[in-house]
C-alpha cells in the first residue's frame, strides 16, 4: 500500500485529499507545516544527509506539496528534492512552474488550486503505479520516450501518449460509467497540470479511436463517453 505525505496549509483541502487518497487504498500523513514538508522531503532516501538510522521513521512513497503554503521557500523544496522523489505540486491557477521542480517529468505532476480530487487521485496513482521490471511508474519510464505508455488490446500491445493513457485510465476506472466532458478534462489537468480546452478531449478521443478501434469508446450523446470494458486485457 503506498504511502502517500500531503503538505498543505489549508485542513480543508488536506482533508478532502486524505479522503480521496484513503478512498484509493493510499497511506495518508498531511502536514501543513513548511518545516515538516522540508523535514520529510530531506528524509527520503537518496537525499543527501538523509536520516538512515534504525528506528527512524518510514519515508512517504509520494508527496503531494502546495507550493502555495506561507513560508514554503521553493528554493528549500529545491535543495532537498531529487529525481527519485516522486511529487504531484499544487500551483494557483495561472502561475508558473518554478524552474527546476520539473525534472524528471516523469516523477512529476502539477494540479492547479483549486484541483479536482479524483484529478489528484488519478496523477498519484499514475506515479505510484508498478512498471513492468518493478519499481513505480514514474521510475521506470526512463526510456528514450518519457511521454508513451502501453495497453493491450484484443491480446496486443498499442503504444498511446500520455495524455491518451491518461484519457484510457480515467475510463477504465469507472467501468461501464458514462464520464462527462468535464470529468475527462479533469483527468488531463491531472496529467498536464493545467486544463485544457472542452474541444481537447473530442480531439483525443478521435485518435483512441483510432488506436483502439471504433467500438471502444462510445459516445453518449448530451452525457459524455464510455469504454467499452472488453477493449483492454
Amino acid at each position: 500500500m503506498p504511502s502517500v505525505l500531503v503538505a498543505d496549509h489549508e485542513p480543508e483541502v488536506a482533508g478532502l485529499a486524505r479522503r480521496y487518497l484513503e478512498r484509493a487504498g493510499m497511506r495518508v500523513l498531511v502536514t501543513g507545516s513548511p518545516a515538516g514538508t522540508i523535514q520529510a522531503l530531506a528524509g527520503c532516501p537518496g537525499t543527501p544527509g538523509a536520516p538512515g538510522a534504525p528506528g527512524a521513521p518510514e519515508a512517504p512513497d509520494l508527496f503531494v506539496i502546495d507550493l502555495t503554503m506561507p513560508g514554503l521557500e521553493v528554493r528549500s523544496v529545491r535543495q532537498v528534492l531529487t529525481p527519485a522523489i516522486p511529487v504531484v505540486f499544487l500551483l494557483r491557477r495561472g502561475e508558473s512552474r518554478p524552474h527546476g521542480l520539473n525534472s524528471p517529468p516523469t516523477a512529476r505532476r502539477w494540479l492547479t488550486r483549486p484541483f479536482s480530487p479524483r484529478a489528484l487521485v488519478t496523477a498519484v496513482a499514475e506515479l505510484t503505479r508498478p512498471a513492468p521490471g518493478g519499481g513505480a511508474a514514474g521510475a521506470a519510464d526512463g526510456g528514450a520516450d518519457h511521454g508513451r505508455h502501453e495497453i493491450r488490446v484484443n491480446g496486443k500491445d498499442v503504444s498511446l501518449t500520455r495524455t491518451e493513457y491518461a484519457l484510457v485510465t480515467a475510463l477504465a476506472g469507472q467501468p461501464g460509467r458514462v464520464l462527462s466532458r468535464q470529468r475527462l478534462l479533469a483527468a488531463l489537468e491531472g496529467e498536464r497540470g493545467k486544463r485544457p480546452s472542452p474541444r481537447a478531449v473530442d480531439v483525443y478521443i478521435a485518435q483512441l479511436r483510432a488506436k483502439l478501434g471504433d467500438g471502444a469508446i462510445r459516445t453518449v450523446h448530451g452525457v459524455g463517453y464510455v469504454l467499452d470494458p472488453e477493449t483492454t486485457a
